[in-house]
């Protein structure tokens, strides 16, 4: 049965549950009683590089003894999703306790069909496993019944569902059968989907059933006392839950198609060490894919996992692969640096010309010595299809990259590609109207198919023509493709943005947009007297990171408001001529700063020239609110510096990173906008602490070592496990969320930690309520970590006991983190 969740702030309250299904140990002393609270907060102090001093405070663990009920149900993937008229099929769904205590399930004697029309439950519905083994199936009446009534509230497999322990187990759950028929009537691209329970909200999980009572509600009925495991005398204190669960949409007569998205964007560019050459500088692509799940699916089609077509692989076309094309732009070569691939996937090479197809090159898995034309990736599906994975999200496979640079003779301008990716619905013969037609997408956008859903893109087997979006020869050409407005930072993330009509649209009806950057002279930007600093990627992502002190003993969970740091920073002009920097703030993503948050750029060497830009997600981003856009005219090779001031707006969470970038560009074409011109961006990162401390418990049996349930925060796992004589193991877990890597940015670490555990200060409950296990044969007790460990005693009940434990664990870098543990005896 599932913990009522009470929500103080956010504490987390771990409710404990006393029952003989457990295995007590016998304490030697007293029980806590049913209802005590175990409370523990730790605390802490430390330093950053420069000596401030600063304090963090963990969470606050509550452990209580109830008995709480819980219920949850998942709908299995229909046997036959893509049925004819007259076929029948079912529908699996899987209830689960996750309460604490063993309950009964009442199972309706009917599902909700949304499609009556087309469809009609064909038969009784079934209770077909228990507990993860299957039984022989029971018949659930029309009224429906409980499961204690089908099946007995004794053996293995009785009608009173223990509660699901986690993991990959399958004890705690019922599986029940829902058959289903499609009516003789029913005709093509009738869609069904089938509900079990009924909930409001609608496919809720574990809510309340009171006020909300329906004949077709699949809900907890709490035990008998001494009757199917039930040991606890008082009815679950959250009353009785309910759930309920649609299945994925069944189609008919339709065809299986996958829809394939291909995702790319310019990650990076670094004009090298040399800023008046353009030899050594270095474009860096990022790419991703996306197997969709549609909702709904384009009519006549059900999603397909994607499987491969047939492809030549070092002379070998006997295999088939999904296969990610992109050809080398025009005027550079392919970089240096080995190609990325995500895990499973192939880098290939080709230097067969661009007018042959993508789809049709030979393909070389080692790199040839040749000019190479384009790059590829490539995936084996043969043991496995990618996954269409969840309904309205889908699968997203990332992590695809590679460099080009210039050839000799590139004297700056405009680079332009646009990748493609090939595959299949179903293995085989590509046939034209069928599940084994080629999938294909270009980049650029975030349309599935190249916008042609389930149409032939092969124009050599009577399909699109290119020209309409179909299947290309993978050459860039922006005027016909039309261009990504937004193609620079992350392929999976604000990017991919073309439109086939309207500003930037190609000629093309439907089709990939191409990704086009400008290469020209750029400026750095980095902290005060570095900014030549790289990031943790390359030097737009170099940093100055600060943060705020946080008032010693303030709960985590408290906002902080009135949040106001200063950063300065600096710009270089890297060409042989003077150049007027033009700086602007930006977000990184659009949720990483409250509403109202002011960001004030001022230049220090001229008197009133400050700017203050107001941050509004209701307008995309930062707003000029005063005074005039920043200017710095620098001279060649040399250095300015520049402030940055942000102010956080309303209430804020401690342990947040609020980071704000600013973007130093050359304006070529004065329009006050970065729009694909030279520019170097420099992040200035607040944290509202930047320390964190994390409390979680796992419950052990009496010797100390047996684990029962291993750590974790969630109630209803503890609260199945805990009892009295148990000992619970807390754990302590320290880490320093600031950001590092790269060179010459500013860091915080956290020195000179001290952790302190006190069993009584503040709203600490747990030195009277439990015991160290392990004093005094240990002068620590059980306490455990990196560093030093002292402690402090005194008089527990009639023994004397660790009321006091301290951890030194010394400096923690940035990213960094460790672990301090020690264990208390439920008395």
């Amino acid at each position: 049965m599932k913990t009522r969740q009470r929500k103080l702030k956010e504490i987390i309250a771990i409710t404990l549950v006393v029952s003989s299904n457990f295995g007590i140990v016998a304490p030697a002393l007293a029980q806590t009683e049913a209802g005590q609270e175990i409370k523990n907060t730790a605390t802490a102090t430390f330093k950053d590089g420069e000596g401030n001093s600063y304090n963090a405070t963990s969470n606050e663990v509550v452990i209580k003894v109830a008995e709480v009920a819980g219920i949850t149900i998942t709908a299995q993937s229909p046997s036959n999703p893509s049925p004819n008229a007259g076929d029948t099929l079912f529908i699996d769904f899987v209830i689960t306790n996750t309460g604490n205590d063993p309950t009964q399930f009442f199972i309706p004697g009917s599902a909700t069909l949304s499609n009556p029309g087309a469809f009609e439950q064909n038969g009784k519905i079934q209770i077909v496993e228990v507990n993860g083994n299957s039984i022989t199936p029971r018949d659930v009446p029309d009224a429906g019944d409980f499961t204690g009534d089908l099946l007995g509230t004794t053996g293995a497999n009785s009608g009173s569902i223990p509660p699901y322990p986690g993991g990959a187990v399958k004890t705690g759950t019922i599986t029940v059968r829902v058959p289903i028929k499609v009516k003789n009537s029913a005709i093509s691209g009738e869609t069904l989907t089938v509900s079990l329970g009924n909930t409001n909200p609608v496919n809720g999980q574990n809510v309340d059933r009171a006020n909300n009572e329906n004949p077709n509600d699949v809900y907890t009925k709490d035990n008998d006392n001494g009757v199917g495991g039930e040991t606890n005398s008082t009815p679950p204190s959250n009353g009785v839950r309910e759930a309920m669960a649609t299945s994925d949409e069944i189609k008919v007569g339709a065809r299986l198609q996958a829809f394939a998205t291909v995702l790319k964007a310019v990650s990076s560019y670094n004009s090298g060490t040399n800023p008046n050459s353009f030899a050594d500088d270095v474009l860096t692509y990022g790419l991703a894919l996306r197997v969709e799940n549609p909702v709904p699916s384009p009519t006549g089609f059900i999603a397909s996992d994607l499987y491969g077509t047939a492809i030549n692989v070092n002379s070998d076309t006997s295999k088939s692969y999904v296969l990610v094309s992109d050809a080398i732009p025009d005027q550079m070569q392919l970089g240096s640096t080995t190609p990325v691939a995500p895990s499973g996937w192939q880098v290939v090479y080709t230097t067969d010309p661009l007018s042959t197809n993508a789809h049709k090159a030979n393909w070389l898995t080692a790199r040839p010595s040749g000019k190479i034309t384009r790059v590829g990736f490539i995936y084996d599906t043969t043991i496995a299809p990618l996954s269409k994975g969840n309904v309205g999200t889908g699968t997203t496979v990332a992590g695809f990259s590679f460099t080009v640079t210039p050839e000799a003779g590139f004297t700056g301008g405009q680079v332009a590609n646009i990748a493609q990716i090939f595959g299949q619905s179903q293995p085989g013969a590509p046939v034209p109207g069928t599940a084994t037609q080629i999938v294909y997408d270009e980049s650029g956008d975030q349309d599935f198919n190249n916008g042609l859903g389930g149409n032939n893109p092969d124009s050599t087997t009577g399909g699109v023509v290119p020209a309409n979006g179909g299947i290309s020869n993978g050459k860039a050409d922006p005027a016909g493709d039309g261009t990504d407005p937004n193609s620079f930072g992350s392929p999976t993330g604000d990017t991919n943005k073309g439109n086939d009509t309207g500003t930037g649209a190609g000629t093309k009806p439907v089709g990939g947009e191409t990704t086009v950057y400008i290469i020209a002279a750029t400026p750095l930007n980095g902290p005060e007297n570095k900014p030549a600093a790289v990031g943790p990627t390359d030097n737009n992502d170099d940093f100055t990171n600060k943060s705020i002190v946080v008032p010693a003993g303030k709960s985590p969970t408290d906002k902080l408001i009135n949040v106001e740091l200063a950063f300065t920073n600096t710009v270089q002009n890297t060409s042989a001529s003077p150049q007027e920097i033009s700086l602007l703030p930006q977000h990184i993503n659009i949720n990483d700063l409250p509403d109202g948050t002011k960001v004030i750029i001022s230049n220090p060497n001229v008197t009133g020239a400050t700017a203050t830009y107001n941050f509004n997600k209701g307008a995309g981003g930062f707003v000029l609110e005063s005074g005039t856009p920043i200017k710095i005219t620098v001279s060649p090779g040399s250095n300015a510096n520049y402030n940055v001031t942000v102010q956080l707006a309303g209430e804020v969470e401690q342990l947040k990173e609020f980071p704000v970038v600013i973007n130093a560009f050359i304006d070529v074409n004065n329009d006050g906008k970065p729009d694909g011109e030279p520019g170097n961006k420099t992040i200035n990162r607040l944290y509202t602490n930047y320390l964190s401390l994390v409390k979680e418990a796992r419950v052990l049996e009496a010797n100390g070592t047996t684990v029962v349930e291993d750590y974790t925060t969630d109630q209803a796992k503890l609260s199945a496990a805990a009892t009295p004589g148990r000992i619970i193991e807390y754990r302590i877990t320290y880490q320093n969320i600031s950001s590092s890597g790269g060179t010459d940015n500013v860091i915080l670490p956290a020195n000179s930690l001290e952790i302190t555990e006190d069993g009584t200060a503040g709203n600490n409950t747990w030195f009277n309520l439990t015991l160290d296990p392990k004093y005094p044969t240990s002068v620590n007790g059980s306490a455990t970590g990196t560093g030093t460990i002292q402690t402090t005693t005194a008089a527990n009940g009639s023994i004397i006991d660790i009321k006091v434990y301290i951890n030194k664990p010394g400096d923690i870098a940035p990213g960094a983190n460790g672990t301090f543990i020690f264990q208390r005896k439920i008395k």
